[in-house]
């Protein structure tokens, strides 16, 4: 009797104590980015307003510069940071857009407003920081997010001495 009890007592064990056993862990279900801003240099005393924000096409004209384009916006980075962390799965101000699609989006910066109110004209936004791929700082760099894939260190240098190329007016 004693030995069944033991080998019963083994049995459960194993079946609610290994928790799935050795198996694989399950797959990473989310899709989206995180990583981090860096600012160097004095911040504009002109600047109300600084947000990540994503386009899904590049910013050839004006034009390009509308809501439609719009994949991300991040909420407002504090003004005087040093560094920003961010992540799309808690920091959007876009509704719905915490769980980001798979896809490639062509230009990703962070962008700075002397305007108190957020506005969508082209004219009233400076970039400060782009994302760039890997090696090549000369252009926006294409960020890529494949499904069922959540990216870490999209890493942006912010240096207000030496701002990057403007999308066009």
């Amino acid at each position: 009797m004693l030995r069944l009890t033991i080998l019963f007592s083994f049995f459960i064990l194993i079946l609610t104590g290994c928790n799935g056993g050795i198996g694989p862990q399950p797959e990473n279900t989310q899709t989206g980015f995180a990583g981090k801003i860096t600012f160097f240099g004095q911040w504009p005393d002109s600047v109300k307003r600084t947000h990540l924000v994503i386009f899904i096409n590049p910013l050839l004209s004006t034009s390009d510069f509308n809501a439609f384009n719009l994949a991300y916006v991040s909420v407002e980075i504090p003004f005087g940071s040093k560094e920003y962390n961010f992540s799309s799965l808690d920091s959007s101000v876009i509704p719905g857009t915490g769980e980001f699609k798979a896809g490639n989006y062509s230009y990703m910066a962070v962008a700075q407003s002397s305007k108190v109110d957020v506005s969508l004209e082209r004219a009233d936004w400076y970039v400060v920081g782009l994302y760039y791929n890997e090696g090549d700082s000369t252009k926006a760099g294409i960020l890529t997010i494949p499904e069922n894939t959540f990216i870490k260190n999209i890493n942006i240098v912010c240096d207000f001495n030496n701002p990057p190329q403007q999308p066009p007016e």
